[in-house]
């Protein structure tokens, strides 16, 4: 009898728990016509809506509205780009916004990275110097477009005879919507994370974003083949995701005012400012609050440890704001 009554509060309690099966997985692919080329605002139409929990398998196309082509000579892509700025539109083609039921200003939108399968090619180019754009506007009198094929299993690009890269792709923009009211330039990292080029979103990663508006509305564009840490030359291996395996989950205890991000290995705090020097300040002054917060140091031991343990990076330089990154190791933490 005592075993029949276990059984019996055991499957009671099954059935009352809430279960894993619940959270669904929504394939989502876009055409070229049908990314989102504007700006960052916070009343776009979603184009997906989902729950809690759940995993959306999406792919991205090419900048430039789908456009991009490692067939373009630079002169071509440049006449591309030109059009768009004048029509107000930018050159980050959008797939979403996806709608997270659940998500509320004031919570975190945990996303978790789970798989990213490039395209077949990628494109990587220079801007001339009279534009002054890139890390070194100087000594590049003419534009350059470099055309890139990766290998058939996706893992290496041939730059040059006797230079391979091993690709490593990860999403360059992730955003949720601003500010109700706010229209920003989708090529500007800030609050809401957006244009952040960081090559620790890779798969097995995990993005944290405050949330600004119900729902959230979550976009992403700018898939990346491969990228040193600065993208020193505005560009890193442009390419498109076939598929990209991202898993949503709205965190109502998690409170934060700008992103934060997690590895297998590492937390990762982020600073954005059009001064390197001031991106610089402002993780120092993420990190510092993160270890207060998370690992009940003072603000002092905090601040020394970042000098001790923690590798502060430059995540890039391309244009708008810059961006520096803290590497802040899990394995000193018992």
């Amino acid at each position: 009898m005592f075993f029949t009554m276990l059984l019996v509060s055991a499957l009671v309690i099954l059935l009352i728990a809430p279960s894993a099966g619940h959270a669904r997985t929504h394939t989502f692919f876009i055409t070229k016509e049908q990314a989102y080329n504007g700006m960052l605002r916070a009343d776009i139409p979603p184009a997906l809506v989902i729950d809690d929990g759940d995993t959306v398998v999406f792919n991205t196309v090419m900048l430039m509205a789908g456009n991009l082509s490692p067939d373009m000579t630079f002169d071509d892509m440049l006449a591309l780009r030109t059009e768009m700025k004048e029509q107000g539109t930018g050159v980050y083609a959008f797939t979403g916004p996806f709608r997270i039921n659940g998500a509320q200003p004031g919570d975190t939108l945990e996303v978790r990275i789970r798989r990213l399968v490039p395209g077949k090619y990628a494109v990587t180019h220079i801007y001339p110097d009279h534009m002054n754009i890139g890390g070194l506007p100087e000594g590049f009198s003419r534009g350059f477009l470099k055309p890139l094929c990766l290998s058939e299993d996706r893992k290496t690009i041939e730059f040059a005879p006797g230079v391979t890269l091993r690709t490593r792709p990860f999403l360059g923009t992730m955003a949720v919507a601003p500010r109700p009211g706010e229209v920003l330039p989708p090529a500007v990292p800030g609050y809401f994370a957006g244009n952040m080029d960081n090559k620790e979103l890779a798969e097995g990663s995990t993005l944290y974003i405050p949330v600004n508006v119900p729902g959230a509305l979550f976009m992403a564009a700018d898939a990346h083949a491969v990228q040193g840490d600065g993208e020193v030359s505005i560009a890193a291996a442009e390419t498109y995701f076939e598929e990209a395996e991202l898993q949503f989950v709205v965190r109502k205890d998690m409170k934060l005012h700008y992103p934060l991000a997690e590895t297998p290995t590492h937390w990762i705090v982020m600073g954005f400012h059009p001064d390197l020097d001031e991106a610089m300040k402002m993780a120092i002054r993420e990190a510092v609050s993160f270890l207060m917060r998370e690992k009940g140091l003072s603000r002092e031991e905090a601040y020394s440890l970042c000098s001790l343990a923690a590798d502060f990076r430059v995540t890039q330089v391309v244009d708008g704001d810059k961006g520096i990154h803290g590497m802040i190791p899990k394995s000193i933490f018992s």
